[in-house]
């Protein structure tokens, strides 16, 4: 039996997967009376969420640059979903964490989660779920830098000027 995969590539599949987590996780905060957040703004969230809270390694992770990062750090200080405070260890820099008014839409976003989690284990099965969660708990390794060329054979990637 030959199986149509529905993605060319396991990358599209892991972004249609976020995408699905994401758009349910908006739907059911403004259910709730909140505002929904971008993509990017849901990214931070969750980075401070796991404990990242300095700006640099926000960006570091989510690939941004630093002004990208403070303009979406602003945007969430605005809606008083975040704080932004001096770090005590390196005056140049801030310590983000949750505005103190948070603590509902944060409860609520938790619960989301868990639904959608539980919600997704009931439609592709529970040892699917498990394989898939056991997955992406592996250690991926470095990022790939590049095709592996000799020092003396790299192929520029854009033509010289």
């Amino acid at each position: 039996m030959v199986v149509k995969r529905h993605h060319p590539y396991l990358m599209s599949g892991l972004l249609e997967g976020w995408d699905w987590f994401d758009i349910g996780l908006q739907n059911m905060l403004r259910d709730g009376g909140f505002p929904s957040l971008n993509k990017t703004q849901t990214m931070m969230v969750l980075y401070i969420s796991a404990g990242v809270q300095r700006p640099i390694e926000i960006a570091r992770r989510m690939r941004l640059s630093r002004q990208a990062i403070r303009h979406i750090e602003t945007q969430l200080v605005k809606r008083r979903m975040i704080t932004a405070r001096a770090d005590p260890t390196d005056k140049r820099s801030k310590i983000l964490a949750f505005a103190p008014q948070t603590t509902r839409v944060r409860k609520l976003a938790e619960r989301g989660i868990k639904r959608l989690e539980a919600e997704l284990k009931s439609r592709i099965g529970a040892r699917n779920f498990a394989a898939m969660q056991s997955l992406l708990d592996l250690d991926w390794g470095e990022c790939v830098h590049g095709e592996a060329v000799s020092p003396g054979r790299r192929r520029r990637l854009l033509p010289a000027r």
